[in-house]
C-alpha cells in the first residue's frame, strides 16, 4: 500500500506507539471521551472524501489497515461496520469491502422512497424540462446554507414510469461544485441522477433528511402531471449532504400518484 492511513494519524492521535508501549496505553487519556473506532472510522472516512478510495474501489484488508492506524483488527472492524450501515461501504464476499458507487442497486435504491399505491416499485426515467443557473432564492440559501446573492443550478424535471410522468421535480444545487453536471434540457437521465453527481462532478450524497408536505398543482406542475391546477399533491422536501457534511442538493418533488415509504428499524 504506497499511500499509507499513517501519515494522517497524528492529527487524530492514532501514531504508533513508541517502543514497548501499546495502542490502548497510548490512547486511552486522550480519547477518553470519544470511542477509538470512531477516531478510525473518521480517518476512513476522510480517505473516501480525498479520493484515495474511489467509488467502486475497494479498500485494504483490515489486518493491513490495523497495521497503517495503529489499532487493532477488532477497532477496525467496527468502524468499517458502521461506515458499512451508513451505505458507504458494502462486503463483497471472496472480494473484500468497497466503497458504494452511487450506480449500485443499493445505493440508487436507498434514496428512492416512492412507490405505487399497491406497493409495487417505482421505476422511474427523468426528462430535464429546463436547467439554468439563477440566483438562489430564500428556500435556496436556507436549504443549502448559502449566503445573499448565491448562484445555484437550478433542474426542473419529471420522472415517468412507462411514458406517464409521476412526478415533478424542482432541485438546487450550489453552482461551482456542480458546473461540470451539464443536464440539458429535453434529455432522458436513465440512471439516478446522484451517479451524474459523483460521476461528473465527484460529489457524493452520503444521506438526505425529507420532509413530507402536501402542496397544490401550480399550472406548470398540472401540465407536466396531466392534471387540474390546484389539485392536491403531496410534496417532499429532501436536502442531500455530501460525505463532508455540507448540504449539496436542495430537491422539492410533487406527485398525484405515488406514495412515500420509509422503513424503520
Amino acid at each position: 500500500m504506497s499511500n499509507r492511513m499513517r501519515s494522517v494519524a497524528p492529527q487524530a492521535h492514532l501514531a504508533a506507539p513508541s517502543p514497548g508501549e501499546t495502542p490502548t496505553a497510548r490512547l486511552a487519556a486522550p480519547l477518553a471521551s470519544r470511542p477509538l473506532y470512531l477516531q478510525a472510522r473518521d480517518l476512513l472516512l476522510r480517505r473516501i472524501v480525498d479520493g484515495t478510495w474511489k467509488p467502486g474501489g475497494y479498500l485494504p484488508s483490515e489486518p493491513q489497515l490495523a497495521f497503517d492506524l495503529g489499532v487493532s483488527i477488532g477497532t477496525i472492524r467496527k468502524a468499517m461496520e458502521d461506515l458499512v450501515g451508513q451505505g458507504l461501504l458494502e462486503r463483497q464476499h471472496g472480494r473484500g469491502t468497497q466503497v458504494v458507487p452511487h450506480s449500485s442497486d443499493r445505493s440508487r435504491f436507498r434514496f428512492l422512497r416512492f412507490v405505487h399505491g399497491d406497493g409495487r416499485p417505482f421505476r422511474p426515467v427523468a426528462h430535464v424540462l429546463a436547467a439554468a443557473t439563477a440566483r438562489a432564492d430564500a428556500q435556496d440559501r436556507a436549504a443549502l446554507g448559502l449566503g445573499a446573492g448565491a448562484k445555484v443550478l437550478v433542474l426542473l424535471r419529471t420522472r415517468s414510469e412507462d411514458g406517464v410522468p409521476l412526478i415533478y421535480e424542482r432541485i438546487a444545487l450550489p453552482a461551482d461544485p456542480f458546473a461540470a453536471l451539464k443536464a440539458e434540457p429535453g434529455a432522458e437521465m436513465l440512471e439516478e441522477i446522484y451517479v451524474l453527481y459523483q460521476a461528473r462532478c465527484g460529489q457524493t450524497v452520503a444521506r438526505a433528511r425529507d420532509t413530507i408536505a402536501t402542496d397544490r398543482a401550480s399550472s406548470a406542475m398540472a401540465g407536466a402531471l396531466c392534471c387540474p391546477p390546484g389539485a392536491p399533491l403531496l410534496l417532499v422536501r429532501r436536502v442531500a449532504v455530501a460525505l463532508t457534511g455540507d448540504p449539496i442538493e436542495y430537491r422539492q418533488s410533487w406527485t398525484a400518484a405515488l406514495e412515500y415509504r420509509s422503513d424503520l428499524d
